[in-house]
């Protein structure tokens, strides 16, 4: 084990040194004669070039693309290929998969949340008639994202789905209202708090959860998530320790939405790893700042800054525990920097601190 820190380091908010990011704008982004190339992660202008706000895109300075930097298409050889066909109006995201829980309440809300706001939204957003369309790594998800917007199965498509390049005559983004590791709008909350009410049926809970606060020092464990997720070594040590000072923990991935949510609200510390538990938070929008959050992570420049951009626009005191590392770059667990028992202490002391 490393003995990188005697005591281990606590960032504050500001230690994070976020740019001064700016309340992320609304609206949409409207762009005539656009093309769809199959299986693409974005839509093309007409001459070729990457619209790059249709694609997914990460990080301070958009510069990450996680599914690979777009790069032109030759207008000529698109145009030979094309379909025939031409589409009049398309709403397009750039992130629609369900697969991941934390990114669901992160990018899927962001992108997908405007057509949230209303029982008509495509239509209000892009046009009467206009078609969803999604990247082709959400095509296992169309079936259920018809559901979850209630639309008929024409009116939804995947850019896999496609079997040559076709051409649309407008086309709408709406701006998101997250981005990972770049910025989140108070509009995002709402947004969150409407994909829940869909998908789990929580509003009402919701609404009668929000003024709980019992003072319960809550540890969201990671101890438990299946092989091949993110783990830390030794977890179970720290959550023996965190139990004798008079911590509940809890295994999110084990409780239905309803009781994580109740436990949260009963909370007014709130510990755990740095990761997706801790963004359901985001359900009870931006005025909870009588919870405090513990984060645990790496260095700050090692760590992802989603967790404190949240605490920030929802006015909860937080602090940022550097206690973790990896192993190697390419090591997905994480390992404790000194002994679970001396990590507890210091959680605790940090919890009874009042000057924060």
């Amino acid at each position: 084990m490393s003995n990188s820190f005697k005591t281990p380091v606590v960032l504050e908010l500001a230690d994070f040194s976020f740019p001064a990011i700016s309340e992320l704008p609304d609206g949409v982004i409207v762009c005539q004669n656009v093309w769809v190339h199959p299986g693409a992660g974005g839509l093309y202008d007409k001459t070729g070039q990457p619209i790059f706000e249709s694609f997914l895109r990460r990080g301070f300075d958009l510069q990450h693309y996680p599914h690979a930097r777009p790069e032109p298409f030759n207008v000529e050889k698109l145009t030979a290929s094309a379909s025939e066909k031409v589409v009049e109006r398309i709403v397009y995201v750039p992130y629609a998969s369900m697969f991941h829980f934390g990114h669901m309440l992160t990018e899927f809300a962001g992108n997908l949340g405007p057509l949230l706001e209303h029982a008509n939204g495509l239509d209000r957003i892009g046009g009467i008639g206009s078609l969803l369309l999604v990247p082709g790594r959400a095509a296992p998800f169309c079936s259920s994202l018809a559901e979850l917007f209630r639309l008929p199965s024409h009116r939804l498509l995947s850019t896999a789905s496609l079997i040559e390049p076709l051409r649309v005559l407008q086309a709408t983004i709406p701006r998101p209202s997250m981005i990972n590791r770049h910025g989140l709008a108070c509009r995002h909350f709402t947004h969150v708090r409407q994909l829940l009410a869909r998908l789990y049926g929580v509003n009402t809970e919701l609404s009668a959860l929000s003024e709980f606060d019992r003072g319960v020092k809550l540890y969201l464990s990671r101890s438990r998530l299946p092989i091949g997720a993110r783990h830390i070594i030794e977890e179970e040590n720290l959550e023996k320790e965190l139990t004798g000072v008079g911590w509940r923990i809890i295994y999110p991935e084990q409780l239905t939405i309803t009781e994580q949510l109740a436990h949260l609200s009963d909370a007014h510390m709130i510990a755990g790893c740095v990761g997706s538990a801790m963004h359901l938070l985001m359900a009870f929008g931006d005025f909870i700042g009588r919870r405090r959050m513990i984060g645990l992570g790496e260095t700050a420049a090692h760590s992802n800054p989603n967790i404190a951009l949240q605490a920030a626009r929802q006015r909860m005191p937080f602090r940022h525990i550097v206690c973790l590392e990896r192993q190697s770059s390419s090591d997905k667990n994480l390992r404790f920097l000194m002994s679970p028992k001396h990590i507890a202490a210091f959680v605790e002391a940090l919890a009874a601190d009042p000057c924060w």
